[in-house]
């Protein structure tokens, strides 16, 4: 079934991308507006992943749902890939070596979610099941990556580890960003007592060491996706207060912003359109690199035994498992997931160093 899906993600994409061609080339041409542009290319989008559930049903009647979520998320992650190349790379390449860190990172980060979306489908075996193989084997045909001590395929579960890695990392930094950037909004714009009190509270939490202070929060909510991404969420929102608030003094002193004091403007006017737009650039490069130390302390809490439950396939299980059999010799159980985790992590960090720069151009001087 692996190459019937990655075959329908291919045409979903190659769909996708066709629209936005003669999207793109109607803007041209003056024959389509840029609001009518958007509304086809969403719409016709829309149209084409819902006609991925009947074909599903037909194919799979008893897994059909996951079929479905597996075609769409794939085809518009090829999609986003194949927007990448042709029309982000013309763009990134004249931004210097910035433009092309930015670009490998994201092609980096999209290979490897699309082998997460698609891996129940294109696992070799089960990643659960154990004895399929020989116990430690090393790399060989029909175990490329070799076998774990209880025999289970290593390449399954290095494909499969991703997806609660991303779960855990996409969760976390989104409650990060939700929860850091309205506090630094308002706590730095309102000032005063307000903006000593919350500042003396992130300040506290920053003071701690972040892989120890996570540790120590998912050791008293428990194993699980949503409770290990509070816990990494806690740790960083202070790097959104910060960053926010220094914009945020900044900006609140320039004379645009205080000629819309003059006139009377609300401050909730004055924060969305004038203060936000400023800070979000600084904001959206804090969080590409959280997504960064968000994948490394979620492998971190999972080696301790704090993170995820011990039946589901992650990169951290794996890497324990792996430490304890190193020493004897089977050094692949412990290598393709750390590669992985690096891979991963690496990319999340080229994007935030790319983006960086070229958000910020004055530190090229």
């Amino acid at each position: 079934m692996g190459p019937q899906v990655v075959g329908g993600t291919a045409l979903i994409a190659l769909a996708i991308v066709l629209i936005n061609t003669y999207r793109k080339h109607a803007l041209r041409e003056r024959t389509l507006s840029r609001r009518r542009g958007f509304v086809l290319l969403v719409g016709t989008s829309l149209g084409i992943c819902l006609l991925t559930i009947p074909v599903s049903m037909v194919a799979v009647a008893a897994l059909w749902i996951g079929l479905s979520v597996a075609l769409v998320l794939g085809g518009v992650t090829l999609a986003i890939t194949l927007f990448v190349l042709l029309d982000g790379y013309p763009i990134l390449r004249d931004r210097g070596s910035p433009g092309f860190l930015t670009l490998a990172g994201l092609l980096i980060v999209l290979a490897i979610t699309y082998m997460t979306v698609v891996a129940y489908w294109i696992v070799p075996y089960n990643p659960f099941t154990i004895n399929v193989g020989p116990l430690l084997g090393p790399p060989m045909p029909g175990f490329p990556l070799g076998t774990t001590s209880l025999g289970q395929d290593l390449l399954s579960r290095t494909i499969a580890g991703g997806a609660t890695m991303l779960e855990v990392a996409f969760l976390s930094v989104v409650i990060c960003f939700f929860i850091g950037v309205p506090i630094g909004l308002a706590a730095s714009f309102q000032g005063g007592a307000v903006d000593r009190i919350v500042s003396l509270v992130m300040d506290s939490i920053y003071a701690f060491p972040g892989l120890i202070l996570a540790i120590a929060i998912a050791a008293i909510l428990g194993p699980g996706v949503v409770n290990m991404s509070i816990a990494i969420a806690v740790v960083y929102i202070p790097s959104y207060f910060r960053v926010v608030r220094s914009q945020v003094l900044t900006i609140k002193e320039l004379p645009y912003v205080e000629a819309g004091v003059a006139m009377g403007a609300r401050n909730r006017s004055i924060l969305s359109r004038y203060v936000l737009p400023n800070a979000l650039p600084s904001a959206l490069v804090v969080m590409s690199i959280n997504f960064a130390d968000a994948v490394l302390t979620a492998a971190g809490l999972t080696f301790v035994g704090l993170g995820l439950p011990i039946e589901v396939a992650d990169w951290g299980w794996d890497l324990t498992f792996g430490s304890h059999q190193f020493l004897s010799g089977a050094w692949w159980v412990i290598a393709f997931p750390g590669l992985m985790i690096v891979l991963l992590a690496l990319g999340f960090t080229l994007i935030g160093e790319g983006l960086n720069e070229i958000l910020t151009p004055k530190l090229e001087d």
